[in-house]
């Protein structure tokens, strides 16, 4: 008997509630309509295990396909008997105010991909198992990957890329003016590429890596050691040496922060 997968959509009390239910060695795909599409768009997506890819495209709904499988160890079978794996990775996907949120189960893995309208902003985050992918939107950007890596590629808008331990990789076709952006890692390489008329203020920091850039930096020396001196009282005196770099690129403009601890950063021009 051909193995079926059932997805389900309810509405209640006005809000789409879909619940999808996922073969352990397939994928399932469902239509998600946004309520208003002549209003701003978001996309929450929060996952425990698993990736996650958003990718923008020339229509008015989320198209949503996933797959997954146990996370969880599995001890050996007893003699005789097999495992008995559930069938459903318990993606949960809701609509609310022209906000679409999908949330991922806590146990198994789940690899999520998001088709969306390409003007809509974007709210990422996955703890475990896979890397973050942003392609082809149009918005502001969060993406938060706590054990992986993230990918943000031909994208307008702002963007604020966070990981733990993973890479930081971004390429931005246009900025939106007057707002901050900040790409970060703890262990990983952060690359930015911006486009060449950029106007930016800069941060940049790493504690053990080099940093390169194409454009013209113009460094700003006006951040001297910060001196705690409380000899006067007893107590002690303290020069903090900060290894952050400050400058700006195209005269100023909004605060840009690259930051990595283990790694080196790189800020390239489009």
């Amino acid at each position: 008997m051909k193995k079926t997968n059932k997805t389900t959509i309810i509405w209640l009390a006005g809000v789409l509630v879909g619940t999808l239910a996922f073969g352990q060695d397939s994928g399932d795909r469902v239509t998600v309509p946004f309520r208003d599409n002549s209003r701003p768009r978001t996309l929450v997506v929060s996952m425990i295990q698993g990736s996650i890819t958003v990718r923008g495209y020339n229509g008015n709904d989320a198209i949503v396909e996933g797959s997954g499988g146990s996370s969880r160890r599995h001890s050996t079978p007893p003699p005789g008997m097999h495992r008995i794996d559930p069938s459903s990775s318990g993606l949960d996907i809701s609509e609310d105010n022209n906000t679409i949120t999908i949330h991922g189960g806590v146990i198994h893995s789940s690899d999520v991909t998001v088709q969306i309208p390409a003007q809509t902003t974007l709210r990422l985050k996955t703890v475990n198992g896979g890397k973050i992918t942003v392609e082809g939107v149009s918005g502001d950007v969060e993406a938060d990957n706590t054990n992986g890596s993230v990918i943000i590629t031909d994208v307008s808008g702002s963007v604020v890329a966070n990981s733990t331990n993973g890479k930081v990789t971004v390429t931005l076709n246009k900025v939106t003016a007057n707002k901050n952006m900040s790409f970060s890692t703890l262990n990983g390489t952060v690359d930015v590429t911006l486009p060449a008329d950029t106007k930016a203020n800069l941060r940049m920091r790493t504690d053990n890596g080099d940093m390169w850039s194409d454009f013209d930096v113009k460094l700003d020396g006006a951040h001297p050691p910060q001196v705690d001196d409380q000899r006067k009282s007893g107590g002690h005196y303290r020069v903090k040496m900060d290894k952050t770099i400050y400058g700006s690129i195209n005269g100023g403009g909004p605060e840009i922060e690259l930051r990595t601890y283990n790694g080196s950063i790189y800020l390239r021009k489009k």
